[in-house]
């Protein structure tokens, strides 16, 4: 199950920091709930994390659970990959004969998880998705499986129904030199790149060497003691979450404007004022229709932070400059 967040969040100081550089005044209330307010000359915003007034509580009930997500996202015809839903006591009986419509590989994920906890991606067949979702039901009642749809990833941040920012969240990655092991180019990544450090205190998380990443490298022929040969970009993981050691790069401009305008209308639809809808497509500059693009998942208290330090842009400074617009020039 999800844990909740007991820290003061990167996300949180960012807004805070930048703030404070706009020239309102915050007051902590209650730091390791992330609960802090923020004021202007005609305005006051309480703010837990990200999450704002202007996000309704069925909203988020809705995007916490991955499950009501797709439901709400198909029954508005927003494209999802195919989805199947299956309870950790229907497992032993499971009639495997369902997912003769299925196209392999497949991704498994719990319904209620964040930060790609729980995820495993590149499943190619049932025999290793029965091994998956065996190991998986030791800590989850019920998994999600769907058809793993190639293409790149992007949050659009969407504030007071507007888009902000589009960000390409890149996988975590190595480039060979001909001489280290992949183990020891993972490591010295961690080690010698400031920007990384443990969770999400920094702009980059640690990359870690666990049994999905071993999985992932191992189905494209390498083992942690193999040495990777030099100038060989070789990407350790399908999914691009923080937590994994993603990066990103700001595609705003890029980003079509039907593109936006759909991720718009799912703010709309999910009643969230803020929020960020995480899309996969083959190309970001094309219409939606032409992309063979889907929706992976929305998320009502998006993360920020490493934008400031990887892109151009500062997308805490962004929502409180929405947010207080007039109110304190």
């Amino acid at each position: 199950m999800s844990k909740p967040m007991t820290y003061w969040s990167v996300s949180s100081q960012v807004l805070k920091e930048e703030a404070e550089k706009l020239g309102l005044k915050v007051e902590v209330l209650v730091p390791e709930k992330n609960l802090f307010l923020v004021k202007g000359k005609n305005k006051e915003v309480l703010f837990k994390s990200t999450d704002f007034w202007v996000n309704s509580a069925l909203g988020k009930k809705i995007t916490d659970d991955k499950e009501l997500t797709y439901k709400l996202l198909e029954k508005y015809g927003a494209p999802i990959a195919k989805t199947f839903y299956i309870y950790n006591h229907e497992f032993p009986n499971f009639d495997w004969t369902k997912l003769s419509d299925f196209h392999f590989p497949v991704i498994i994920k719990p319904i209620d998880e964040a930060h790609g906890n729980g995820v495993c991606m590149n499943i190619v067949s049932i025999s290793e998705l029965q091994k998956k979702l065996e190991s998986s039901f030791a800590d989850y009642a019920k998994m999600i499986v769907q058809e793993q749809i190639s293409g790149d990833e992007c949050r659009v941040l969407v504030v007071l129904w507007e888009v902000v920012v589009g960000l390409h969240r890149v996988p975590p990655f190595i480039i060979g030199d001909g001489k280290s092991t992949l183990h020891e180019l993972i490591d010295n990544e961690n080690k010698t790149n400031p920007l990384r450090q443990q969770n999400y205190s920094a702009p980059l998380s640690l990359i870690k060497a666990d049994s999905e990443l071993v999985d992932y490298v191992s189905k494209q022929g390498y083992s942690l003691d193999d040495i990777i040969p030099s100038n060989t970009k070789l990407q350790l993981r399908g999914n691009s979450n923080l937590g994994t050691g993603w990066t990103i790069i700001d595609i705003t401009e890029m980003l079509h404007e039907d593109t936006k305008k759909l991720c718009v209308s799912i703010a709309e639809k999910f009643q969230l004022g803020i929020c960020g809808v995480d899309i996969l497509s083959s190309d970001f500059s094309k219409p939606l229709s032409e992309s063979g693009w889907v929706i992976l998942e929305i998320n009502s208290t998006p993360w920020i932070g490493g934008d400031r330090e990887l892109t151009s842009v500062n997308t805490g400074r962004e929502i409180l400059k929405k947010i207080f617009s007039g109110s304190w020039l």
